[in-house]
Order: C-alpha cells, then sequence, then structure tokens
C-alpha cells in the first residue's frame, strides 16, 4: 500500500523572513533505510513556501533537503507513516539552511572552565541597535579556535578568534537571548571551549536578573570597579542598594557621610560611584527602604512624623507596633507607619524626592514586614488590615514618580494580591521563609503572580517574579565563615529559572545572601559554586526566550526506557523524590520546552537546604524517552549549564505516529531539551 501525503516548508515568518523563490528545495522519500527517490518541491508566489505532492511507502520516511542530498535541513529526524490515509506535514525551515549552514556536531566530551579563556562583555543589557564588545584575554593560549554567535541553536555568524577584544552588532530584535561561543573543531565534534550570553532587551524587567549591594563604609572607591563588573560577568541588570539610608523615615542625609540604623558607616560619595558604575554596565540602581517604617528613637517626631500617621495594638493608640532593634545596641527600633495613610504617603514622596534630588537612583525598592497580628488600628481605634493600604500606598508612589521603577516585596506571600492589582509595580518580589519550604511553593508563587497580573491588566499578562530566597539559612548562621552548599544552591536555582523566576542572590564584592540582612557575609563559595553559578546566569540570559517567553504549561505523557524513573511537576503535581522531573511549557514561537530535573538523590523537596547537606546528584547518562507530540518535529536540541559551556547541542530522535523518542546524553542538575 501506498501513502499520498502534501507536505509544505514554511518560512520563518515570525522573523519576517521568506524562502527565496529560487531556492531548491527537495523531498527524499525512504524506504527500507535506503533512498527510493527524489521530489523537486514548488516554490509558491511570495516565497513564502514550497509545495510537493509524494507517495511514500507504508512504513517508509522522508527528508528535505537543499541542492545537495546530503545537507538535510529538516525534519532531521525520521518521520514515519504506518497509517494508511492521507498525511500532512509542516516543517518549518531556518533561515540559512536552504543556504547551505551545516550544524557541526558537539564533542561528547568537556572539561572547560570559565578561567579558560575569561570571556567578558562590556554590558549586561544592551539596547537594540547597540554593539557589543567582547574581550577575551587569553585568546593566544586557543590558536585556531572560532567564535560563533547563537540565538537557540540557530547559527548566526562566526569568524576565527583573532584578536583580544572586538564588537559584535546583533540583531535589533528586541527582548532577545544569545550565546556567544568559543570552540575548536576537530574530527570528534567542536570542542567548546568558553562562552558567554548577551542580552538584547530594552527594559531590564522583562528578563530581571536582580543583585544587590550593601556596603558603603568611606574608601570604599577603589574596589568599586570590581565589585560591579563580578555582577556585569553574570549578566545582573538591576541592583538593590540595601542599607544604604540615614533614617526610614527620612532616608537622605545631606552630609557625605553619615550612619545606618545598625550604626554601620555610610559614605554619599560611595554611593554615588556605584550608581554610576552599574549605570555605564547598563544596570538599573534601585534604592531600598520600609515603605511604612519610622524610627521614633531617632528623629521621627522632630522630623514631622505624626503621631496619627502610625498604626497601633489597641484601640486607644497607646502602643505602636514595634520591631525591635534598639536593645541590640543599633540607633532605634522600628515603628510601623498605617500605609494607607495619606499624609504619611506625602512625606515619604516628599523624602523620597529628596533622595532623587541628590543620588541618580532609577527606582524604589519598597519593604514590608509580613503579617503583623489581626489586632491592629489606626488612629481613629478602627480596625485595619496592613495589606489593604499597601494598594493606594503603591499608586501614592507611582504616581508622584511615574517615570522610576517601583518594587515592593511580598513577605511569605502577604499582600501580594494587593501589590500586583496595584497595576504599578514593575516585578514581583517574593521573599519565602520557612512557611514556604518546597519546590512546589516557588510554583505556586509564580503561578498566582501571573494570575494576579492578568486580572490587572498587565500588557503581556504575566509578571516577571523575583525570589529573595535564603540559601542554608540554619547553616549560615551557625557557621560564619564556611562555604555554600553547592548543590543546594545550583539544584533550586535550576528549579526558579526552570519555572519561570529568578533569584536575588549576587551581592557585590562576590558576595551570596544566605540572611535577610543583607551585609551578612556568613557564607562564601568555593570554585565550584562560582564556576557552577556563572554558567547559571550565562544560561539563564542566552535562553531566556525559552524560559521567560511561554504561553501555556505542558502537560506530557513522557516515559523512559532506560531505566530511569520520570515524573511530570505541572499544576496538578509537584516533584517527586528519587525520580527525573520533567516540567514543560510551550513557548510564544510554538516550540516545546522540556525541563530534565535531577532529583534522583535528594534528601529534601525543600529549596530552601537549610542545613547545607543536600547532596551532590549521581549525573544520568544516556535518558532515553518518548514524548507524545500532537505535531510533527523538525528538530530536537539539548542545553545544558552543567556542561558544553551551555553550548546547545543537537539531538537524533525518531517520530512515530505521536510518539517522538531520543535519548539524553547526560542530567546533572538541569537539562533542557527543545522539540521545534
Amino acid at each position: 500500500m501506498k501513502l499520498k501525503a502534501i507536505y509544505t516548508i514554511l518560512g520563518c515568518m515570525a522573523m519576517g523572513m521568506t524562502l527565496s523563490a529560487a531556492a531548491q528545495v527537495n523531498i527524499g522519500v525512504w524506504s527500507g533505510g535506503a533512498r527510493q527517490g527524489t521530489v523537486n518541491m514548488i516554490a509558491q508566489p511570495g516565497g513564502k513556501f514550497h509545495t510537493a505532492s509524494v507517495e511514500i511507502p507504508a512504513n517508509g520516511s522522508f527528508t528535505l533537503h537543499g541542492a545537495d542530498e546530503e545537507q538535510i535541513i529538516a525534519p532531521l529526524g525520521n518521520k514515519e507513516f504506518v497509517m494508511p490515509f492521507n498525511e500532512s506535514y509542516t516543517a518549518p525551515v531556518q533561515v540559512g539552511s536552504i543556504a547551505g549552514a551545516v550544524q557541526r556536531p558537539v564533542a561528547s566530551t568537556w572539561s572547560g572552565s570559565i578561567d579558560a579563556l575569561d570571556l567578558w562583555t562590556d554590558k549586561a543589557r544592551y539596547n537594540p541597535g547597540d554593539g557589543v564588545v567582547i574581550t577575551v584575554d587569553k585568546y593566544q593560549d586557543f590558536p585556531g579556535a572560532v567564535v560563533r554567535y547563537r540565538q537557540g541553536i540557530r547559527v548566526l555568524s562566526e569568524h576565527p578568534l583573532g584578536e583580544k577584544s572586538w564588537t559584535w552588532q546583533p540583531p535589533a530584535t528586541d527582548f532577545t537571548g544569545y550565546l556567544v561561543e568559543v570552540y575548536r573543531p576537530g574530527d570528534a565534534g567542536d570542542e567548546i571551549l568558553a562562552s558567554i550570553a548577551v542580552d538584547v532587551s530594552s527594559d531590564w524587567k522583562r528578563f530581571a536578573r536582580y543583585g544587590y549591594t550593601a556596603w558603603y563604609e568611606p574608601g570604599k572607591e577603589q574596589w568599586i570597579p570590581g565589585d560591579v563588573a563580578f555582577l556585569n560577568r553574570r549578566h545582573i541588570n538591576a541592583v538593590q542598594f540595601q542599607d544604604w539610608h540615614w533614617r526610614h523615615h527620612r532616608p537622605y542625609n545631606p552630609a557625605d557621610e553619615y550612619t545606618d540604623i545598625a550604626n554601620r558607616p555610610i559614605s554619599a560619595s560611595v554611593i554615588r560611584e556605584f550608581i554610576k558604575h552599574q549605570h555605564y554596565y547598563n544596570m538599573k540602581s534601585i534604592f531600598y527602604n520600609l515603605g511604612f517604617g519610622a524610627l521614633p528613637g531617632d528623629g521621627a517626631a522632630e522630623d514631622g512624623v505624626d503621631d496619627c500617621w502610625y498604626y497601633y495594638r489597641d484601640r486607644n493608640h497607646s502602643q505602636k507596633d514595634l520591631h525591635e532593634l534598639a536593645h541590640m545596641g543599633w540607633k532605634s527600633d522600628i515603628a510601623f507607619v498605617n500605609p494607607a495613610n495619606t499624609g504619611w504617603q506625602n512625606y515619604l514622596n516628599d523624602r523620597n524626592q529628596e533622595v532623587y534630588d541628590h543620588f541618580d537612583f532609577d527606582g524604589f525598592q519598597v519593604d514590608q514586614v509580613g503579617f503583623r497580628s489581626n489586632d491592629l488600628y489606626d488612629w481613629d481605634g478602627n480596625r485595619m488590615s496592613l495589606c489593604a493600604g499597601y494598594t493606594s500606598l503603591l499608586q501614592a508612589f507611582k504616581k508622584r514618580h511615574p517615570g522610576k521603577t517601583l518594587i515592593m516585596n511580598s513577605v511569605s506571600k502577604y499582600g501580594a494580591e494587593e501589590i500586583v492589582k496595584s497595576g504599578v509595580v514593575d516585578v514581583c518580589y517574593n521573599e519565602m521563609w520557612a512557611s514556604e519550604p518546597s519546590f512546589m511553593d516557588l510554583y505556586w508563587v509564580i503561578f498566582d503572580n501571573n494570575n494576579y497580573a492578568k486580572a490587572a491588566g498587565y500588557d503581556s499578562g504575566k509578571i516577571h517574579t523575583v525570589f529573595a530566597a535564603y540559601m542554608n539559612y540554619d547553616y549560615g548562621r551557625n557557621n560564619a565563615g564556611k562555604k555554600f552548599n553547592t548543590p543546594g544552591v545550583l539544584l533550586t536555582d535550576a528549579c526558579i529559572f526552570a519555572l519561570g523566576g529568578s533569584h536575588l542572590e549576587l551581592g557585590t564584592g562576590q558576595n551570596m545572601l544566605c540572611n535577610e540582612y543583607f551585609p551578612n557575609t556568613n557564607l562564601g563559595y568555593d570554585s565550584a559554586l562560582m564556576e557552577g553559578i556563572t554558567r547559571y546566569y550565562d544560561f539563564a540570559t542566552a535562553y531566556e526566550n525559552f524560559l521567560y517567553d511561554t504561553k501555556r504549561e505542558l502537560t506530557p505523557t513522557v516515559s523512559c526506557s532506560s531505566g530511569q524513573q520520570l515524573s511530570v511537576w505541572n499544576y496538578q503535581l509537584g516533584p517527586q523524590p528519587r525520580r527525573i522531573v520533567v516540567h514543560g511549557k510551550e513557548t510564544d514561537r510554538g516550540q516545546m520546552v522540556y525541563h530534565l530535573l535531577n532529583f534522583t538523590g535528594t534528601n529534601s523537596l525543600s529549596w530552601r537546604d537549610v542545613n547545607g547537606d543536600m547532596p551532590e546528584p549521581t549525573e544520568q547518562k544516556e535518558i532515553t524517552i518518548t514524548i507524545d507530540m500532537d505535531r510533527p518535529v523538525s528538530k530536537a536540541w539539548i542545553a545544558t549549564p552543567d556542561s558544553h559551556a551551555c553550548a546547545p547541542r543537537e539531538v537524533a530522535y525518531t517520530q512515530h505516529g505521536r510518539n517522538v523518542t531520543l535519548t539524553i546524553p547526560s542530567l546533572k542538575y538541569w537539562t533542557m531539551l527543545v522539540l521545534e
């Protein structure tokens, strides 16, 4: 029996491109592993697609190729037809495929390091049209090396590595991530030497990568260039200035030197120098402060904070709600103000204007204190809900300074709905605690934030979520001077990025958060974590369109024939221990993305790794999976931050009816599979 099928090859219409009408595109018909014939395809008017009718033997297959029959265009997998009726297939072709661009294999072994070539770019984020200055300090150590530029698996261009520094002009397409690879061609495949990511985005909040700084002592100016360069190498595009201010109710001090609430010395010149260097790298500088806090022991009344603005723990306004700090030798306890009080809102807006008048900050990171009590009262004795005032507080801030970034913390999810539905915050910022310890809690925060954003009418129907999630918390408090536990940090970061969020964790001076008090530096990290965390931020930046530009969650039917156990992470079920966890999404461009996360050796389903004892996972190899697909596949590829410097690698596959079968070479913490 023979089957008749019509196949249509589409140009890359999503990129505004079409195939040349003169391009030669052919169909190769196969049966029993041998080519049975070739059929020329006919270009249709406008060059938007080619068509041909072909007869394919039962259980036969086909390939698409250019003038050279050995140059396969698509599909790279084997398409088998076993049903006795007509079939139709649409195969997208990448720009350049017809012209002869060939994907070379990548060598199966890799032992590279970020220090091998010491790659750097001159910005954390590039505006469309900007040139990218790339520096390779050790380029002379690698003769014959080649530089290659990719967007996903697609190769844009390449050239020999012949100088220390040069400028690359990426496409002007907004909100796009790229990977710059340095490799050496070899008989066994390309040897990946190094890579670095590039983000072309006109607005940082689309792909937020938030870092922090918390040290402003006089005389620090000489260290600032290196401190900020550390963040730039990890593509941090916005920096939170923690504990920089003089008084919570009066953050700006006209003196050049003053002290913060903990009596640490602060230099205004250092703050300005930090901002200057961050702006050089195209980072946003955002100042931190409580949204409704005053220091009664440090001049609040004298500075004009009215007693009727506070909230109280009794109807007779005799007991302010306090965060007690004075007993620790700090300047004052913090007393909390009613965030809905318009007198306070106007007062703090005036104080913020002083900040903007004297520092070139780009926005305000508003803090809160989480749930306090059900027994809170305003000055007039009315029972009040603290979070009910967040919406009007934020809207007052935005109205006064409409051109400034605005972010507000949600502590343990408290007030998250009111914050997002204010309609004026740029990203969601969620500080996670012991009440939200599980990996599934991370999922629900992103899920809820996106639903709030949709209800509030945000343009994209979703909002980027940043987690303030403090790793190894108990271990860090009790083991000053020791190191973070690398497996715990990398698994949590893998899950946060795969779910579509980001993690506030990296600070200036090569610091990393283990505590809610940002100046705390109890834990450091070793070279393995430094290497790993750099790769993870390269990966999240280079593949930002596959992580964040998604339109729906997938609920795949997936099985494994190589012995490993799988579980699907979706709306219904969180990650399971002793399994490879699969989380899938469809991108806005129609690619199917499957994140494989290694939970085979976890000792907990908590992201916190509070005791720093999450074990290093056993690397899983040669994982053969079958995925039920409702559409034909033209290309399969993988990428991982755990090896090959994040470089993508094509994967052979077969598609038999609805089943796509392929083998993932390895999985350490996180491997991303993309089906196009």
